[in-house]
């Protein structure tokens, strides 16, 4: 349709020159021809000359003729006389008309000489619009935007023998034009020009396009000789801005020029569209390809590219390299999304996302597989100590407070290690025992790393049949409580006594609580061991009270896990342990763990306090063990103090643990606490103790942890432990 209302005018005017050749070429007898040639004229004129000059001889011969006849008479004389003139009028009209004749043929050959030269123009100038519009279809099959700009700039300057250029493209929020590709001027390259200002400004203003000749507001230096400037608009959007600049001073561009410029900017615009829309959707089709492949939470790898490239890295693997898997497990992160909220753990995950990338090689991948847990693939390791040192650098990345919810956050993770020693291992195999190695880690104590060894496929199948027949061991009656004895330290009185929970499995014999205690608390198991240990000990105590002691006094301690005391319901339960038993609250002790107080120093006060409201005492287990802050201790509702078996174990031997231990005591003592020791193996320590005014302790010195009637026997003979000579 444009390139046919280009041609319109192109048309009318050849129609007005071929109308101008008609009328001229009918004056001059060319009637027989519709359109006549610059040879049709060259004929006619040719023919005119012939017969003028066929018209004088005859004209000559005739007089030459009546002049050898003789001398005429009178009235011939004058009849002669009058032919003579006439045949010169004849002449002399003849003349006058061959010479108008001529003028005609002359002004139709100007014409046609015009005519030629006008279609000669047009032919020309049709040809460069036609190069103009092909080199604009080309561009819209070319999808790169810069290669995109490139072709348009380049050839808008090579088809209109233009010097330099360039090509902005719009900011629309900004208002601003941005040089992107510059042709003869790289210093005006990512030049930055405000609507309205300069050439390019009026523009993208104005969207008209500009033929600039001589100078621009008198500034000779920043205006070219002549330049063109159109904006380059798509679906009413202004898309940036095409200048072109003269090659020389004398190259001038006509309006002619504007409009073949203008009509390939309609086309330069449409490329720059479709290269527009093309970037978009390779960047979403990126985009989606990234989703599918990275967790979106910490953009990390997803498993699916985790397995993708450890597939490669076993497959690949350069002679004296291998390649290795971290499995971590972030330790205890339930709490943080228990106390802080979910979004306070997203922002935690993100932030071991950091790090964990903060220690890696380029050429290793981490990745989240979901919920707490990450995996590292580590590429082209020689050995197992090495794969061991990466994952100690994770934990030593991961040790410093993390800033959560505006306060900080220490976390920990438990690292298993698997390495493809041999070519046996496949992907699945790897994955899986870095993962066994993991929980190896976590049983040992959690913030460790562990590396695979066959021997741990066998333990963890282990403990996962453990985890199993736990789920039934309450309901089955096989867990059974056993009582050790807290005496006073210079009579060796049984004053109290701490229920210690172990399990009669039917197959394993009696287990400690080391051996499926830490497994409970992984799995939740422990709530439910938790409520019956309380229940069984406070009835146990309360009904010892009555049968043996006559209802005299009787302390029971109970350990709480650290899952319950963070469990909402841990209130209520203890609440309900002393109603259903009867025992005074003022008799049950209600031992918690250093570490738990230290994780959330406001709500684990704030749940203390709730639990001290019901009368029960409060006791900090192996104290001296989680470095708590002694200024804040003063503000806890803790009654007890029990003093941790690895500083008792070594009075005597240890200058530095004596001094702690006295130290302990000091600050028991000062702030009105009762302080226990555990772990008392020997006369030697408890004399020590004794000395440092610690008044109450328990341990093998003065009895293990018995079965019920045992303990029951010890309390009914009224018997006198082990004492020191005071």
């Amino acid at each position: 349709m444009r390139q046919r209302d280009q041609e319109r005018p192109s048309a009318r005017a050849r129609e007005l020159v071929e109308s101008s050749v008609r009328r001229e070429a009918q004056i001059v007898g060319l009637r027989q021809v519709d359109v006549p040639t610059l040879e049709d004229v060259e004929h006619r004129r040719l023919h005119l000359w012939i017969v003028m000059v066929v018209i004088v001889l005859a004209i000559s011969a005739a007089l030459a003729g009546m002049a050898a006849w003789g001398e005429p008479a009178d009235g011939q004389s004058m009849r002669g006389t009058l032919l003579t003139f006439g045949v010169l009028a004849l002449v002399a009209g003849f003349c006058a008309y061959s010479i108008e004749k001529e003028l005609h043929l002359r002004r139709l050959t100007k014409v046609l000489v015009d005519e030629r030269v006008l279609v000669t123009a047009l032919a020309s100038r049709l040809e460069e619009l036609s190069v103009l519009l092909d080199a604009g279809q080309a561009m819209n099959a070319v999808l790169e935007l810069e290669e995109v700009l490139r072709r348009i700039l380049d050839n808008a300057l090579d088809l209109l023998g233009a010097a330099d250029g360039s090509v902005l493209l719009a900011e629309e929020e900004e208002r601003r034009l941005r040089a992107v590709t510059v042709r003869g001027n790289d210093a005006a390259r990512d030049a930055i020009v405000p609507y309205g200002s300069g050439i390019a400004g009026r523009v993208a203003e104005t969207l008209e396009s500009l033929l600039i000749q001589g100078d621009l507001d008198g500034d000779r230096e920043a205006t070219p000789h002549s330049a063109m400037s159109v904006p380059l608009v798509h679906r009413g959007a202004l898309l940036g801005v095409l200048n072109v600049n003269a090659s020389d001073a004398g190259r001038a561009f006509d309006e002619y020029d504007l409009r073949a410029l203008s009509l390939f900017g309609e086309h330069a615009a449409s490329a720059i569209a479709n290269a527009r829309l093309y970037e978009q959707e390779r960047a979403n089709a990126l985009a989606l390809a990234h989703r599918a492949f990275h967790d979106p939470l910490t953009d990390l790898a997803n498993r699916s590219l985790l397995i993708e490239r450890l597939d490669a890295a076993l497959s690949t693997r350069a002679p004296g390299r291998t390649a290795a898997v971290l499995w971590l497990d972030l330790d205890d992160f339930k709490r943080v999304n228990d106390s802080l909220g979910h979004a306070a753990g997203d922002d935690l995950l993100r932030e071991v996302a950091a790090r964990l990338r903060s220690v890696l090689r380029p050429t290793d991948l981490a990745a989240r597989l979901g919920g707490d847990e990450f995996a590292v693939v580590l590429d082209g390791v020689r050995t197992a100590e090495d794969a061991q040192h990466a994952g100690e650098r994770v934990l030593l990345a991961l040790s410093a407070p993390m800033m959560v919810a505006d306060r900080p956050v220490s976390v920990r993770a438990s690292v298993g290690v698997a390495v493809a020693s041999t070519g046996e291992w496949t992907t699945d195999e790897i994955l899986r025992n870095a993962d066994v190695a993991m929980y190896i880690a976590k049983s040992a104590g959690k913030a460790c790393v562990r590396v695979f060894e066959p021997s741990m496929h066998d333990a963890l199948v282990s403990r996962l049949e453990l985890e199993t027949e736990m789920e039934q061991a309450v309901e089955s009656a096989e867990l059974v409580l056993h009582y050790q004895p807290i005496v006073e330290l210079r009579t060796g009185r049984i004053v109290g006594m701490e229920a210690l929970v172990r399990w009669d499995h039917p197959d394993r014999g009696l287990l400690p609580p080391g051996d499926f205690v830490p497994l409970a608390e992984e799995t939740g198991q422990i709530l439910g061991i938790d409520r019956w240990v309380l229940l069984q000990a406070c009835c146990q105590a309360r009904q010892w009270q009555r049968e043996v002691l006559s209802g005299g006094p009787l302390e029971v301690s109970v350990n709480l896990s650290t899952r319950q005391l963070e469990d909402d319901s841990v209130v209520d339960m203890v609440k309900l342990a002393l109603e259903v038993s009867g025992l005074a609250p003022e008799c049950l002790v209600l031992e918690v763990t250093e570490s738990f107080v230290l994780r959330d120093e406001v709500a684990g006060a704030r749940r203390l306090r709730a639990l001290r409201e019901l009368g029960v005492r409060l006791a900090i287990d192996d104290f001296g063990t989680g470095y708590s802050s002694l200024s804040y201790l003063r503000q806890l509702p803790v009654d007890v103090l029990k003093i941790d078996r690895s500083f008792t174990t070594r009075l005597g031997d240890s200058a530095e643990d004596d001094a702690l231990v006295h130290a302990i005591m000091r600050l028991a003592d000062s702030l009105g606490l009762r302080a226990v020791a555990e772990g008392v193996e020997d006369a030697g320590q408890r004399d020590a103790l004794v000395e440092m005014g610690c008044t109450q302790g328990q341990g093998w010195h003065f009895a293990k942890a018995v079965e019920p009637r045992e303990m029951e026997a010890l309390l009914r003979l009224s018997t006198t432990l082990p004492q020191s000579v005071s």
